[in-house]
């Protein structure tokens, strides 16, 4: 198994539960995240248990680069695209000195090629292009042994061949058009083909499928695509035989979902040349009576070169009627009757906008694998496409075990040395493939992870010595504990304050002109003290009076805390904190030795309550409020692993030190916390951006316990869109639970709410344009009285409205009308009573 291909910068990230389980041994830091466990040991490794993967096979994929206007480089580029798995969907695009044109960039970034292949254009123009999409440049002659060599010839993936019956190709001297419908053959490899020379053939030939070029997607599809559904057939017309009909009509159709919709499209010449073609229009009509009514018109007359006139002669040819009816595309289940005629057609609708859509491609299989730590885990499978000789391929996978991985080079390199990110998945080269594999993946732990982007960017790097206090206090109990109603606010009103409260005094002293022997008294003072601070549940501040208790009991289920009751002495006037364990009838004052007696003021005892000294002094340096930003993190994203408090040395010898850094969900976020937001002035925010972009990060995270104003948002934004960052803010409306009690809804803000988000949802259905997952992650919202959707439900909802539209408008509809209904009844009931 070999690879060359270079990795790329790759999109969207995901999460798992085995990327939760902490990493302890080889590893150098103690960190936070998910919840860890193991399942048991298999020979040295740590088994954490079986999950399903899925893996997808497809070619390694091209787009060619011609020279502006060559038709030369065209057919060249037609002809080698036809020789390989997946050609059909290689995309031909012109290159100039200012890049690639608009659409040409869309063209390629929407078709996910591997690489690009320079066939004729300027090679620094072609390396310019290929540096600003993020792809590697071929040159032609180097195919056979570069990025794009992990494919084969179509031969090897057709699936029924029959010698006496070759699909046919055009001469690659005759005209363009035939050359894009149809395909060309290499005159010096033995390809199953037939150059034809009958135009008519070309026509009959594209009906039926059975062309050189189309058996380039034999066992090639998507196994996932976002599509407006069936359309209607777009005839492309290519009255004059210029490169522009047959290159605009080559991409649109490499664009064309192969798999998942059926949308036929034709190339033909003028009317002049159809109307000779014997049984020709029947042929057409018969192709269009077999599809069912999903949509309209029945044809899309498209041309770059045809006049309006010369596009109504043709339909006129063909037996086709005009039509101003709205164009629809969709799926129905079941599916309707077929079409019938009269056949409509328009000559105003621009295919693009069913094409340009994200698709993933290859042909999908699952399988089961045992997850393993510590080591690699092996994937057995037989993966689902039949080739007939040698061939090559890519493999993606994706499932549990990678989820929540940054897609990162390196970290691919993690899971297997060849291995890169492509479209979310780890992708794998095989030359050759077998049909049978076993693949060895090590599935990385989130701190194994963390520790490599760590090294990816710096020179050095370990906790620093709040960070190695915040992770052993982590490591105690779950500090997501700090995030309920209290616990936060009586751990903080229980710490004694020593440094941060010595360093203030010592700051406002220093700025009154006190003498030395001020400050010297203030040390001696402050260096003597040992006393932990405690107080009973009836004294704490900050919190709820129906909190205290359980905040403070909470703690003491951490083991943060522990539970004594006041004694004061009758000799020095000392108060005392005596642990339960360590009570006695008769109790002794610590300092004098006096008996003492426990603290009441004629009341029944209270009990009262003191942080350990580790909490106490973890506290002290300020650790807890990066705990309870870490906790609301992994709160929010489950799937996520971080440091509190890292040295990081960089290679140019400055040092500095994050707050926290680590993984979100896939995300790599670094940032800073402040116990009070009015520390973060622009000095510190420009400091804290910089810090996040050096270290590669994806987010820059700013935290407070305090409110964060506007302006300080303001300013983290602008710093964040310079340096190329995501902005996430975290402060006290996030972090803290509402002091005040929420008005619970009543049933009639129920209907209200989802009577407005289904009169949103069917507005957008019947505008019939494509609905993205954030709108529907809004319409849920919406019908939740602003709650937060689950992701689960976004997916459903997305899935119904991609799968059914047409029949969703009808349903929201009829369920509006019983919405206004229930509402109006609801109304009258109320005043009734």
């Amino acid at each position: 198994m070999t690879s060359t291909m270079r990795s790329r910068s790759s999109r969207s990230g995901f999460g798992n539960n085995y990327r939760n389980q902490s990493h302890r041994s080889g590893s150098t830091h103690a960190a936070l995240g998910g919840p860890s466990g193991r399942l048991g040991d298999v020979n040295s490794r740590r088994y954490l248990g079986q999950a399903v993967m899925e893996a997808a096979v497809l070619p390694s994929r091209a787009a060619y680069l011609i020279a502006v206007g060559s038709e030369a480089g065209f057919r060249v580029a037609v002809t080698r695209a036809s020789s390989r798995w997946g050609g059909m969907t290689e995309p031909v695009v012109e290159a100039s000195a200012s890049g690639l044109s608009v659409y040409h960039e869309q063209v390629v970034r929407i078709a996910d090629v591997e690489a690009l292949v320079n066939v004729d254009a300027d090679p620094l123009d072609a390396g310019k292009i290929a540096e600003s999409l993020g792809l590697p440049v071929v040159a032609l002659a180097d195919m056979q042994k570069d990025t794009v060599v992990f494919t084969c010839s179509p031969d090897e993936v057709r699936e029924f061949t029959d010698r006496s019956y070759p699909p046919i190709a055009a001469s690659p001297d005759g005209p363009l058009w035939q050359l894009a419908a149809a395909g060309g053959v290499d005159p010096s490899r033995h390809e199953h083909a037939r150059v034809s020379e009958a135009q008519d053939e070309f026509g009959r030939y594209q009906l039926q499928r059975d062309t050189r070029i189309q058996g380039t997607v034999g066992q090639f599809g998507e196994y996932r695509s976002n599509t407006p559904g069936h359309t209607p057939l777009v005839l492309w017309v290519a009255e004059e035989d210029g490169l522009a009909d047959s290159l605009d009509f080559w991409n649109t159709r490499a664009l064309r979902p192969v798999s998942t919709i059926d949308m036929p499209m034709l190339l033909l010449p003028g009317a002049n040349e159809v109307r000779h073609w014997i049984g020709f229009p029947k042929q057409v009509q018969y192709l269009l009576s077999s599809r069912p009514s999903e949509f309209a018109p029945d044809v899309a007359l498209v041309s770059r070169s045809a006049s309006p006139e010369q596009l109504q002669e043709l339909a006129t040819v063909l037996g086709l009627d005009a039509t101003n009816d709205e164009p629809r595309t969709g799926v129905r289940i079941p599916a309707p009757p077929d079409r019938t005629a009269p056949f409509t057609f328009r000559t105003d609708l621009d295919p693009w906008d069913w094409v340009a859509a994200e698709r993933h491609y290859g042909i999908p299989t699952s399988l089961d694998v045992q997850v393993f730590a510590d080591g690699p885990s092996t994937l057995r499978f037989a993966q689902p496409v039949r080739f007939n000789g040698h061939a090559g391929a890519l493999v993606r996978f994706w499932g549990d075990p990678l989820l929540g991985l940054p897609f990162r080079e390196s970290i691919a390199q993690l899971v297997h040395r060849d291995a890169q990110w492509r479209d979310g998945k780890l992708q794998l080269a095989f030359l050759p493939i077998h049909h049978q594999l076993a693949v060895q993946l090590s599935f990385p732990l989130l701190a194994q992870v963390t520790d490599q982007l760590l090294d990816d960017v710096t020179v050095t790097h370990q906790l620093s010595s709040a960070g190695r206090l915040g992770a052993a206090l982590a490591e105690r109990a779950d500090s997501s504990a700090l995030l309920e109603p209290g616990v936060y606010e009586a751990a903080i009103a229980l710490t004694t304050p020593r440094s941060r409260e010595l360093m203030k005094r010592l700051q406002e002293l220093r700025a009154s002109g006190s003498p030395d022997a001020d400050l010297a008294e203030l040390a001696a003072t402050w260096g003597g003290r040992s006393e932990r601070r405690y107080l009973p549940a009836d004294k704490l501040p900050n919190a709820r009076t129906e909190d205290r208790a359980a905040a403070l009991e909470r703690l003491c289920a951490l083991g943060w805390a522990e539970r004594g009751l006041e004694s004061t002495c009758p000799s020095c006037a000392s108060r005392s904190f005596i642990p339960l364990n360590q009570t006695s009838g008769s109790p002794q004052c610590p300092g004098c030795g006096a008996v003492s007696a426990y603290q009441s003021g004629g009341a029944p005892t209270a009990v009262h309550y003191r942080l350990d000294s580790f909490t106490d002094r973890a506290s002290d340096n300020g650790l807890l409020p990066h705990l309870l930003v870490i906790a609301e993190l992994c709160r929010r994203k489950p799937r996520s692993h971080f440091l509190p408090g890292t040295d990081v040395t960089f290679d140019d010898g400055r040092q500095e030190e994050v707050d926290i850094f680590g993984i979100w969900d896939g995300k790599v976020l670094s940032g800073e916390v402040k116990t009070s937001a009015s520390e973060f002035d622009e000095t510190q925010l420009r400091r804290d951006v910089a810090l996040s972009e050096r270290l590669g990060a994806d987010i820059h995270l700013l935290a407070s316990v305090t409110p964060v104003g506007q302006e300080v948002r303001d300013t983290a934004r602008e710093l964040c869109e310079v340096a190329g960052l995501e902005l996430g803010v975290l402060d006290q409306a996030d972090l803290r639970p509402r002091t005040d009690k929420a008005t619970p809804a009543t049933a009639v803000d129920g209907l209200g709410w989802l009577r407005t988000a289904t009169a949103d949802l069917a507005s957008l259905v019947e505008q019939g344009r494509p609905i993205n997952r954030g709108q529907v992650a809004q319409i849920l919202k919406t019908a939740s009285g602003g709650g937060s959707p689950v992701s689960g439900h976004i997916a459903a909802l997305f899935w119904a409205l991609s799968e059914h539209r047409d029949g969703a408008a009808e349903l929201l509809r009829g369920l509006l009308g019983a919405l206004d209904t229930a509402v109006r009844e609801h109304d009258v009931a109320e005043q009734k009573e």
